[in-house]
């Protein structure tokens, strides 16, 4: 299958074609504002509540409770996984990356942890059954990393009483999990002092991009009790105070007043968007008819079954053996404690007896299946019951929850004040970023630019501005790259070359 290079022009082309109608109709709503715990435990090494601003940081891993939610699954409460590893130079003064994968219902240790980002790495191009190598792009250079799976997925784990899940009120359910990841992020910077002020970084990939500017709005948005999109009144009854907690102890100069967005936005006002699907079908409708006028997917087009379409360049067989080598690391308890940096041992939670009354959702799943692949992990560890495993790759109760109109309005709002960085890989055709300036041109009111002369001497330039009349330019960095989906698989290093130069020239890096 042959693939034409990238065509920097292709941008403005697809602006073009809104004369012609391509797309959907302009009437779609999307009003803009101007996207451990309780019972839970650590691993080892890391600073703990007591530590310090000159306490050392390592690496660790373990589970942050989080409440039960009267919408998303089950209505108990669930375990939900982290792993941290420390910036290897001033860890208590550099960013805290929250990284996560989308679905919903999609491991982050699945993709983002062990593919292209930590300090050791997957090789997307060996054998499947190939140990984790030392990489030398690590994210580690300039940032803290933090990696959290989503309730049910990955390691995370439900508790108490396996009740199938009852799922409802399809509109709050994204909200409700972007909820969990506050409620993850909070407990963990709360436990760890000497980051408790650091700027975060909320970085998203795929559904991602639903989740995370969700999650800056209601964080960012915390003190409103009612807003004009009706988010704030969907959201957890913890969050308030938690927030407010948080801000009194990382910048005690301005406790007990609650804050503006501007203000929270000082530590919560980073994003990095990873092939991000923001406002759920509806956008991947309006990328369709935008893809099928692109020429570098005529081929894929014309028959795709043999090809993988989240990266149209290899095969399906090649795609199954790189998420089959992440599956086989994540069960196998060498790769895996290389890829953690700790001893499984130390990680509470994880085993009996300390796992307590776990289960896991086999949904798509045979148990006696998922037992077998995970042998040397439960020699390793411990035994599980029928209805437990320790790792699923994709687990998702309720299923269908996407972004919507409320979830661009959202990303519309933290926009005027969040820093945000948007891949745009040229060969995906699950997200078609390469529409997402013609989308927001067609479903909003802003003119839209696309610069690709900026920064300047950038080896992958990209900026769209968003301009409405009577209001400040909102802008976000676009680069293009020569990849599928998964950037961090697909363009690992270029990604983390932009991204490190992005987080200091967004003052994320600079020293404070």
């Amino acid at each position: 299958m042959s693939i034409r290079p990238v065509r920097y022009g292709i941008l403005s082309t697809l602006l073009a074609l809104l004369a012609a109608g391509c797309g959907g109709s302009s009437s779609d709503p999307g009003s803009s504002g101007g996207d451990g715990g309780d019972g839970g435990s650590g691993g080892d090494g890391g600073s703990g509540g007591g530590g310090g601003p000159s306490a050392e940081l390592a690496p660790e891993a373990g589970f942050i409770e989080v409440p039960g939610s009267p919408t998303l699954g089950p209505h108990g409460p669930s375990r939900m996984f982290y792993s941290f590893l420390p910036a290897e130079q001033h860890a208590d003064r550099a960013p805290v990356i929250l990284f996560f994968n989308g679905g919903p219902g999609s491991a982050t240790t699945g993709t983002l942890l062990p593919y292209g980002t930590g300090p050791v790495t997957l090789d997307p191009k060996a054998p499947a059954d190939a140990a984790p190598r030392a990489n030398d792009a690590s994210y580690t250079r300039f940032a803290n990393l933090l990696y959290v799976d989503a309730r049910s997925t990955g390691f995370s784990y439900d508790i108490a009483s396996a009740d199938r899940p009852v799922c409802h009120g399809a509109e709050r359910l994204y909200i409700a999990d972007a909820a969990d990841f506050i409620h993850v992020l909070l407990e963990f910077l709360g436990a760890h002092e000497a980051l408790r002020d650091n700027p975060v970084v909320i970085a998203g990939e795929s559904y991602g991009g639903t989740r995370a500017p969700a999650m800056l709005y209601m964080m960012q948005n915390y003190a409103l009790e009612s807003d004009n999109i009706e988010m704030m009144a969907l959201a957890p009854p913890w969050l308030k105070e938690k927030m407010q907690a948080h801000l009194d102890a990382a910048f005690p100069a301005r406790a007990g007043e609650p804050q503006t967005p501007a203000q929270v936005a000082e530590q919560f006002g980073w994003q990095l968007l990873i092939q991000p699907n923001i406002v759920g079908a509806e956008q991947t409708r309006y990328e369709a008819p935008l893809l099928q006028q692109d020429p570098d997917f005529a081929e894929y087009l014309a028959n795709p079954e043999p090809w993988d379409r989240y990266d149209v360049r290899r095969t399906t067989e090649e795609a199954s053996v790189i998420s089959e080598h992440a599956s086989r690391s994540m069960r196998n308890p060498d790769h895996l404690r290389t890829l953690l940096g700790v001893d499984l041992a130390s990680v509470a939670g994880l085993a009996p007896p300390e796992r307590g009354p776990s289960f896991r959702h086999l949904i798509n799943y045979d148990a006696a299946d998922v037992a077998e692949s995970e042998r040397d992990l439960r020699a390793a560890l411990g035994a599980l019951g029928e209805g437990d495993a320790y790792w699923l790759p994709f687990a998702s109760p309720c299923m269908g929850y996407y972004g919507d109109a409320r979830s661009l309005s959202a990303f519309e709002d933290v926009l005027t004040r969040t820093a945000t960085f948007i891949t745009n890989a040229r060969y995906d055709a699950a997200v078609y970023t390469e529409a997402l300036p013609v989308f927001f041109k067609e479903r909003s009111d802003f003119d839209v630019e696309v610069d690709m002369s900026l920064p300047a001497g950038a080896a992958r330039p990209g900026v769209v501005r968003l301009i409405r009349s009577n209001s400040a330019e909102m802008s976000f960095r676009f680069p293009t790259y020569e990849s599928g989906h998964q950037v961090s698989v697909g363009a690992s290093r270029e990604l983390a070359e932009d991204f490190e130069v992005w987080l200091a020239d967004t003052g994320a890096s600079a020293p404070r």
